[in-house]
């Protein structure tokens, strides 16, 4: 089903932690840790990482919740985005010089909270490789993806010792070791422990998903939870934009089991609309027929004139 008006309202993002001079790895607060994008090229060999200033849990409710429409829908739309710009970001500019001719330039965006007083209480948020099996994912893939995700970003951190500026950039070669995408790990599939892969091209959308654990076992499943869209695109040589959105009203996610809000249609189903004719019809007999009767009862004459009627017919009918 598809909406034909657009509802262009998005909400702002709700920031409730502190903002790191580095990115905040996934130990970092009882809040998780940071958003992070990544972009990299395994055939230039190099990467990018942006600080997105958001942390894990505020990113989680802000795209797990809104405000509700009555009648039309009860979330509103959220979004962060952000431009990518040569001009203003040396790193990114590095990064554009080896890398912006590649075919295979890609991008992820994850985050993570392992502060969990037990393992059952520690989750993920990444976006996943296109047609990715998200119920392949166990219990024991959050904390051991959790835990190379926090290795990436102190390997991320440390190249700059005296702290990057607040969400800031940086650039990696592979020959830096594991702060490149494909530094001594596969980043992309968290080194194994997530190997549903987090990668898409660059021009491409890419799903985001919440993963909770669900027990304290490592073999059980865990719970995917989809949160809406991530893409990353050129505008031109110097700029590439970056977009994350929950759903929209013209998004059409009923087929999908793990779309966690609830759609309110504003319109009667043809069915609806077929009963509720059919009551309207039924309840307009009965009162005719109470109607009828009234007068026959209270009015004689038309009461007998109503009888010799129905004598004459009986016996011209013979």
């Amino acid at each position: 089903m598809k909406f034909k008006a657009v509802i262009a309202t998005t909400l702002a993002i709700v920031v409730t932690g502190p903002v790191f001079a580095k990115i905040g790895t996934v130990l970092e607060t009882a809040n998780g840790g940071e958003m992070v994008l990544s972009l990299f090229s395994q055939s230039a060999e190099v990467s990018y990482q942006l600080d997105s200033g958001i942390l894990f849990n505020d990113f989680k409710l802000n795209a797990s919740s809104g405000y509700t429409i009555p009648g039309i829908w009860t979330e509103m739309p959220y979004t962060w985005d952000t431009t990518l710009d040569t001009s203003t970001d040396l790193a990114f500019a590095s990064f554009m010089a080896l890398a912006g001719s590649a075919a295979d330039l890609s991008f992820s965006f994850m985050g993570g909270d392992n502060t969990g007083v037990t393992a059952a209480a520690r989750s993920m948020v990444t976006t996943v490789r296109s047609g990715a099996d998200v119920d392949s994912v166990r219990d024991g893939n959050i904390v051991d993806g959790n835990y190379q995700l926090y290795n990436y970003i102190n390997a991320v951190n440390a190249k700059h010792p005296s702290g990057m500026e607040t969400n800031g950039s940086s650039f990696f070669t592979k020959a830096e070791g594991v702060g490149h995408y494909f530094g001594v790990t596969d980043k992309s599939v968290l080194a194994g422990k997530f190997l549903i892969g987090n990668d898409g091209l660059v021009g491409t959308s890419l799903d985001v998903y919440l993963f909770d654990r669900t027990t304290v076992s490592s073999g059980s499943h865990a719970r995917p939870t989809s949160l809406g869209t991530f893409s990353v695109s050129k505008l031109n040589d110097a700029q590439y934009s970056v977009l994350f959105s929950t759903p929209s009203p013209l998004d059409d996610p009923f087929d999908d089991p793990y779309y966690p809000f609830e759609y309110i249609p504003s319109v009667p189903e043809p069915t609806g609309v077929v009963l509720a004719l059919l009551g309207l019809f039924a309840l307009s007999a009965r009162n005719f027929t109470k109607i009828v009767r009234s007068d026959y009862e209270t009015t004689p004459a038309l009461g007998t004139a109503c009888h010799l009627k129905t004598k004459q017919s009986r016996l011209f009918s013979q």
